[in-house]
């Protein structure tokens, strides 16, 4: 059965593909799993077995096994606030970009005004 949903993940080349041990597969589609590599929050670096199917296939299972245990408390603090810093970092930007889009498109307006009154 499927711990959780299946977190981010990143492609670890030595650690892919389909599982090929017969046991476990999962419980909803009787498959082999693939192995990942968790690449979300604390759980950044973990390897696990997860369900094969692709979200937009249908529904999937989530992790069937962790291969790797959980890491020490420090390290998921780490972790977690590492991709923190990370989220708002990207929010900052986000934040900035729409400021920009407005001062341009106010320019823009100001700049076809004047060109529309001096024409």
């Amino acid at each position: 059965m499927a711990e959780q949903e299946t977190p981010d993940t990143v492609v670890e080349p030595s650690f892919c593909g389909s599982y090929t041990e017969s046991e476990p597969t999962c419980m909803m589609h009787h498959q082999r799993p693939k192995k990942m590599v968790a690449f979300e929050g604390s759980l950044t670096g973990r390897r696990f077995l997860g369900c094969p199917m692709q979200q937009d296939e249908g529904v999937n299972c989530g992790v069937v096994e962790w291969v790797d245990g959980p890491w020490p408390e420090i390290l998921q603090r780490c972790l977690t606030r590492i991709w923190d810093m990370y989220h708002e970092q990207n929010l900052g930007r986000v934040n900035d970009k729409q400021a920009h889009e407005k001062e341009v498109a106010k320019l823009q307006k100001e700049i076809d005004f004047l060109s529309n009154n001096y024409s």
